[in-house]
């Protein structure tokens, strides 16, 4: 009875070493039991979101150079245009008077001038007195150049095709010289604009590769890189890039905003480190 009770105690103490990894002396561990496999966390994969504001691939807000009065507005709130096309128009009288009367100026000048250049031909007239009157046609005829360039700023015309942005103005309106009147955009492929985190400098170049989530469509888009700034802001850590949608994104407009996670390449670890998502 007592071998039975030592043999049992000498079972259960095999047992319990074998369990927490240690073999006691005198003891020998039983080969069937095998210890535990070690069990590893697996690795956290992070992902940075940034935030993008979407831009027209070009953009032109047209203003008045000169005082006055709106006469004709020719387009409405997101009409399409034309390059060339006359969007609106100003009452420009005022300036046509004085173009008119430089006009004007510069015939009598061109006269006179005629009329010195027989003069010399009879010996009747100085060289002093030409030159000083051809000196007055030149005069004028730069007056009308400035009359003829202050007449071409009363018509805004399209330098683009694209569409209608936004109309700050109205028919009859006075408006100053530098005031707003219409924002035109681009047809072209739209662009997105990022502050991303400097660290990804370590990897991103130009055709990289970004996952653009837009918010007002709920949809996601691919986006390219296709400029990086050469500067990083030195308070906030981040440097600028723009990229560009896929063409013909019809749903996007200009404005919009979201989000995008950087694509890292399957080989580029320094990628991964950065807090981009892998591809």
């Amino acid at each position: 009875m007592r071998l039975y009770m030592n043999n049992h105690k000498k079972s259960i103490a095999t047992l319990l070493f074998t369990l927490i990894g240690f073999s006691a002396p005198g003891f020998a561990a039983d080969p069937a039991v095998a210890a535990p496999a070690e069990v590893k966390a697996p690795a956290a994969q992070g992902s940075t979101r940034v935030r993008f504001l979407v831009l027209a691939n070009r953009e032109s807000p047209l203003s008045s150079v000169v005082a006055g009065r709106m006469a004709k507005i020719n387009v409405q709130l997101g009409d399409p245009v034309t390059q060339g096309k006359v969007l609106a128009s100003m009452d420009c009288s005022d300036l046509v008077a004085r173009k008119n009367a430089a006009q004007a100026e510069f015939q009598a000048a061109q006269l006179r001038y005629e009329a010195k250049a027989k003069l010399q031909g009879l010996q009747s007239a100085a060289a002093l007195e030409v030159g000083l009157a051809a000196s007055e046609v030149n005069r004028t005829k730069g007056q009308m150049g400035i009359f003829d360039a202050q007449l071409a700023q009363c018509r805004f015309v399209a330098p683009f095709n694209g569409r209608v942005a936004k109309i700050y103005v109205k028919e009859g309106q006075g408006i100053g010289a530098g005031a707003p009147v219409i924002d035109l955009v681009g047809n072209g492929t739209l662009r997105a604009r990022l502050n991303v985190p400097s660290s990804w400098v370590a990897w991103l170049k130009i055709g990289s590769q970004l996952n653009a989530s837009v918010g007002e469509t709920g949809k996601q888009y691919p986006l390219t890189v296709t400029n990086i700034s050469g500067k990083v802001d030195a308070v906030s850590q981040t440097i600028e890039i723009e990229t560009r949608f896929p063409e013909k994104t019809d749903d996007v407009l200009p404005g919009m905003s979201g989000q995008a996670v950087a694509i890292c390449p399957a080989d580029e670890n320094r990628c991964l480190t950065s807090g981009a998502a892998n591809s």
